[in-house]
């Protein structure tokens, strides 16, 4: 409950800081300093009134109320108004007037004016347009020479001020307390926007390199996986063309070209789909399913498929799991998977599609008895930096389909996983938020594919 209300607390300070300063989305830093520069300004003049009445200077109390109001108006300006450079040019004017005429109204070398004339320093150097700065600057160390020399050649025309010594010393000790404050406050803030951008601009290159990576393993994919079959659909029929191929030769090529356009369909399927993943969305279509009849065309077209290869697949999956899912997805996800499986699973191997309750879950397992996967590509398995790998029949992978995989699950609120052991095999899981949940769960639609000698 505490760190609740501390997040609350905080949340709120963040939301009044840019309502008064500005939000980073809206304005750049420098506008942004320059709008907790105004309002620090008018907190420290306004906290000068009456400390200059109380010192003996009274004229000046009238003075700080006059400006008081006009810097309100200069931040007015620029936060509301979102006229930077022209409030910034005035606030500058404003400095330098102001500043003068407190030099001879507080005493001139004797009063705490210098300090003000660096403290504007400083603000012009922090803030300044680049064109604006070139000119306030080198104005603002004119100025103060020229105030200096006139009053050293004439030193009765700037009068001391203050009615006792010890005034002198109260206004010298609380001026350095504002502007010390004043300047740690817009050099954090500073620092912390300057970090807060430095971070953006950290994460913009990191993604600007992933997307670099991914236009480069796309074109890859396109130039090679896309071009090698239409290559041997070419030789094919070259060789149809000029030369007597027997019934078997024919067989043979025709098997093989089958083969490759398929795993080209599957993999220009994923491709087309992942792009269009990340330049639309997709839209996802919750809906009750149940696993035994989604996943049934699947099973049976790559039944098929695992026949050819002489791989046996055991359908273990209850009829009672129902999830919540989408089912073209889901279809995909579950169709990548049984590919993925039949692809690295040697002839004469075996694979098992099984289901099993989690709580308020279902687990989807596709387990295989394949090539399984080394340990040094574990960890990029679900990116677009894992690298192609091929069959146990040089079936080629372009690593596409299981970031497809991972990407549509978690659209559908899931989870995707794999435990796997080189030269054992591998068990994917994906695990979904169930419905129509029994009093006891058996497994269902149990079928052995008699593919296996």
């Amino acid at each position: 409950m505490m760190g609740n209300g501390k997040d609350r607390i905080l949340a709120g300070i963040r939301r009044v800081s840019a309502g008064l300063i500005g939000s980073r989305h809206d304005f750049s830093m420098e506008a942004r300093i320059f709008h907790m520069t105004c309002l620090v300004s008018m907190v420290t003049v306004a906290l000068n009134i009456p400390m200059n009445y109380l010192v003996g200077v009274p004229s000046l109390s009238l003075l700080m109320t006059a400006l008081l109001f006009i810097v309100w108006f200069i931040y007015y300006y620029s936060r509301f108004q979102r006229k930077l450079n022209t409030s910034f040019f005035l606030f500058c004017l404003l400095i330098n007037v102001f500043v003068t005429l407190n030099y001879y109204q507080n005493s001139g070398i004797d009063g705490p004016s210098l300090l003000i004339f660096l403290l504007s320093l400083f603000l012009i150097i922090t803030v300044a347009p680049k064109i604006q700065s070139r000119l306030w600057a080198p104005l603002n160390i004119v100025l103060v020479g020229v105030l200096l020399f006139l009053q050293y050649h004439h030193p009765r025309s700037v009068p001391l001020t203050y009615p006792h010594s010890e005034d002198r010393y109260i206004d010298f000790a609380y001026s350095y307390v504002v502007i010390a404050l004043l300047i740690v406050l817009i050099t954090l803030y500073i620092r912390k926007s300057y970090n807060q951008q430095r971070l953006e601009l950290i994460k913009k290159a990191a993604e600007l390199e992933n997307a670099n990576e991914t236009k480069n393993k796309l074109l890859s994919i396109v130039a090679h996986d896309l071009r090698a079959p239409l290559a041997s659909i070419q030789t094919y029929l070259e060789m149809l063309t000029e030369f007597h191929l027997s019934a078997d030769e024919k067989r043979g090529m025709e098997q093989d070209l089958l083969e490759k356009t398929r795993n080209t369909g599957q993999m220009l399927s994923n491709l087309l789909l992942w792009t269009a993943n990340q330049m639309d969305g997709v839209t996802v279509r919750l809906e009750e399913l149940q696993l035994s009849e989604t996943f049934r065309p699947i099973i049976a077209m790559q039944s098929a498929i695992a026949a050819e290869k002489f791989i046996g697949v055991e359908n273990m999956i209850a009829n009672q799991a129902w999830v919540i899912a989408d089912t073209n997805m889901l279809q995909l996800v579950f169709r990548n998977l049984l590919n993925n499986a039949i692809k690295f699973t040697a002839p004469g191997g075996n694979i098992t599609l099984s289901s099993e309750r989690r709580g308020q879950y279902w687990r989807i397992l596709v387990k295989d008895s394949g090539i399984g996967i080394a340990n040094d590509r574990k960890d990029t398995i679900f990116s677009i930096k894992s690298q192609s790998t091929y069959g146990t029949k040089n079936e080629k992978g372009t690593g596409l389909g299981l970031l497809l995989c991972k990407e549509f699950t978690e659209l559908q609120h899931g989870h995707i996983g794999f435990e796997s052991e080189a030269g054992i095999g591998t068990t994917f899981f994906v695990s979904l938020k169930g419905s129509r949940f029994p009093e006891s769960v058996v497994s269902g639609n149990k079928q052995v594919d008699s593919s296996v000698d």
